[in-house]
Formats: structure tokens, C-alpha cells, sequence
């Protein structure tokens, strides 16, 4: 279903991987794994279509469906369930039904007349995606990922941002793509849906190319592992499961490590060789060579794994403060008709360690955002405290 051939993929004047080749046929599950930098990402968005690679080809013989890490939602007037239903096309059906179904109540024969045309046509389109046996399938999709029935008939602007993501997973897991790629499917899932999510791509008959940082789902999910080795600029494809491809990399590791040792011995003696027998004019020719040889295998060796570097992150020392740096009372913010919270308040003293907790959508990402004066609150009856005190977003 893809077909992966000397592909060669650059960040600017960076190689990321050179001469790759891989196929992706149906029953492969496949985890793309490597360092963050390696080029997973970038990989992915190629086989999307998104993109061209600066050597090789990539090619596709069915459907694929792409979840990156940051969707783009398009138009966000829609609802959550015409955004999912558009993966097969019903959305359009749909809106054709409804929008027939009231002109058909019309007094006007003529109207009523062509809009009982317009719905049998309609009908039909509906029926050929699916009819509503799709559209129960996208709500039992959509409710897994912990989207009810009253979050999909918003419009898309109304939405948090975790909940637009999982409306977008749900759109691609219910499009039925030969192949799917997956970016951090995991991103804004509860333990619930993380589950079912295993399940489902457990069961999915098709393709599969999924990078996570999930052990658990990489580890339940994959019968293939491609390993992107940012030293090597190359994929290391192995053809089994998870457990058994860490103990054959560190096995590859281990054979490279005393290829390299070896090598680098041979190369010394050789190069000492060559210094010792150039002083003599009717050695010079052979030691001219040796010397040569030792350049070559040293030239040839694979560099050393580099370690998953660990960031450290120095907090700077805060600006004085009072003893209750951060305070709100009778907070209250909604999106349209949706009401996400009411009359909260809050206090944080000085070296307090909060954590926020809550629901898919409850609005803690919200909260957070209005504290830090990101977005305003529809109502605040009595203070807010804190407007004066430095604060540090990240969102």
C-alpha cells in the first residue's frame, strides 16, 4: 500500500536518513521509533503526501489517513460530527437530507416537489457511505475517545483544544484508510480511551505506521519496528514485535561496537606499519599503501550510538512576591451556550506545587490560560489577584 524506495529526506542542509527503503502492506503494524530529531515526523508527513522527499520516490496504491501532532481543523463553524462524518463524505449527505427535509414541509408544491428529488438523491449518497449505520459507528468511535453526543453537535470553535484533537483522531479512525499513520495518537486521551485505543488498531485489518511515546501501545500494537538511527542517517528495519526488537538492537549495537573496535585496531597497526617502512625508499610504494588502507577503514566506520540526551532545565529564582501571589474569586467562563465552569475561586500561596485535575474538556486548560491573562473570564463577581506578579506560560 506504500511503497517506500531510496528515499533521501533533509532538514535544510541536513540529512536525515539516506537511501531508505521499506514497504507498508496490509497487516503491518508498523512502530516508527528514534531519537526526537531523527526525522519521525517529517518521515510521516512524507508518506501523508505532504511533501517531497530530495531523492527517491514514495508511493501509495490506496487510501491513507494522516494524523499529525498538530491538525489543522479547517473550518471550525462545523460541528464535531460533520468533521468526523467528512472522512467518508457524509457530512455533505447529511447536510443535503436535513436542509430537503424542511423544504418538503414547504406550501409551495413546486418547492416540496424538488426537494422530494433532492432528498431521494441524498438518501442515496447517504446509503452508498454508510447511512446511519456509519454515522452510529462514528459516534461509537467518538464516544471511546470521550466525545458525547452534546460535545459532537458543537461547532469546532467551541472546543478545547484536546477535544478538536480527538475529534480529528476519531475522524481519521473512522475514515477506513487502507493505511494510517498516526502521530502521538495518545495526546489528550484519558486511560479509557488510551485502552480502547489499543484494541482498535489491535483489530485494524489495515496499515499501520504509529510513532508514541506510549511504550504500552507500541508494545501491544506493533509486529514491525523501523528504527530511524539519526547517527547512521538510515532505518533499521526489523520484522518483529517490540520486546524482540530491543533485545536485537542491543545486539546490533554490540556487533557494531566490536566491528568498530576491531577495525580501529587493524587501521593502527597498519597506519604504524606504514610510518615504520616509508623511512626505507624500497618500502616506501607498500608503505604508501598500508598508510592509504588505514585512511579508508577509518573513513569507512560507523559512528558511535550517542545516549538520548536528558534536558535539564535550570527554573530561574522568582521575582518577590506577596504570601498569596495568585488569587481569583468567582470565576465563570463558557463558549457560546456551553458553560465550562462557574463562581471559582482560588488562592495559591507562595511555594505551593498545584496540580490541576479533571475530565477531557472540563476546562483546565482554560483556567490555566485566564490565569495566566491569556484569555479572559466571562465574569469575575468579586477579585483577581495576581496581575502584577510575573508569570511563566507554557502551554
Amino acid at each position: 500500500m506504500l511503497t517506500v524506495s531510496h528515499v533521501e529526506l533533509r532538514f535544510g542542509a541536513r540529512v536525515l536518513m539516506s537511501d531508505v527503503s521499506f514497504r507498508v502492506t496490509k497487516g503491518d503494524k508498523i512502530g516508527l521509533v528514534g531519537r526526537n530529531g531523527a526525522g519521525k515526523t517529517t518521515l510521516t508527513r512524507m508518506l501523508s503526501g505532504d511533501g517531497q522527499p530530495a531523492a527517491g520516490s514514495i508511493t501509495s496504491s490506496g487510501s491513507v489517513g494522516y494524523l499529525p501532532q498538530d491538525p489543522r481543523d479547517g473550518d471550525t463553524s462545523v460541528t464535531g460530527r460533520s468533521r468526523i462524518l467528512s472522512a467518508r463524505g457524509l457530512d455533505d449527505a447529511l447536510r443535503r437530507l436535513r436542509q430537503a427535509e424542511e423544504e418538503m414541509g414547504s406550501d409551495d408544491a413546486a418547492v416540496a416537489e424538488r426537494a422530494m428529488r433532492r432528498y431521494t438523491q441524498a438518501d442515496a449518497d447517504f446509503g452508498a457511505g454508510g447511512g446511519y449505520a456509519a454515522e452510529s459507528e462514528a459516534a461509537t468511535i467518538a464516544a471511546n475517545l470521550g466525545l458525547p453526543e452534546r460535545v459532537l453537535d458543537q461547532p469546532l470553535s467551541t472546543l478545547s483544544g484536546g477535544q478538536r484533537r480527538r475529534v480529528e483522531l476519531a475522524r481519521i479512525l473512522f475514515s477506513a484508510a487502507d493505511t494510517l499513520l498516526l502521530d502521538e495518537p495518545t495526546n489528550h486521551l484519558d486511560a479509557d480511551s488510551v485502552r480502547w485505543l489499543r484494541g482498535f488498531l489491535q483489530d485494524y485489518p489495515g496499515g499501520l505506521v504509529v510513532i508514541s511515546h506510549d511504550i504500552d501501545l507500541i508494545e501491544e500494537t506493533v509486529n514491525k519496528v523501523l528504527y530511524l538511527d539519526a547517527n547512521r542517517a538510515t532505518i533499521d528495519v526489523y520484522n518483529m514485535g517490540w520486546k524482540h526488537y530491543l533485545r536485537q538492537r542491543e545486539a546490533d549495537e554490540a556487533r557494531r561496537r566490536r566491528e568498530r573496535e576491531n577495525t580501529t585496531k587493524t587501521a593502527e597497526r597498519l597506519m604504524a606499519q606504514g610510518l615504520k617502512m616509508r623511512a626505507k625508499a624500497t618500502k616506501a610504494t607498500a608503505a604508501q599503501q598500508m598508510m592509504r588502507r588505514a585512511e579508508q577503514m577509518m573513513a569507512g566506520l560507523e559512528g558511535e550510538r550517542q545516549q538520548e540526551r536528558v534536558a535539564k532545565i535550570d527554573f530561574p529564582k522568582p521575582a518577590p512576591c506577596g504570601k498569596t501571589p495568585l488569587m481569583a474569586e468567582g470565576l465563570s467562563k463558557s463558549y457560546g451556550s456551553l458553560e465550562i465552569f462557574t463562581d471559582v475561586s482560588l488562592a495559591i500561596d507562595r511555594g505551593s506545587r498545584v496540580v490541576i485535575l479533571g475530565l477531557n474538556g472540563a476546562g483546565k486548560t482554560t483556567l490555566l490560560r485566564m490565569r495566566g491573562f491569556r484569555e479572559g473570564c466571562h465574569q469575575c463577581s468579586k477579585r483577581c489577584a495576581g496581575a502584577r506578579t510575573p508569570l511563566s506560560w507554557s502551554p
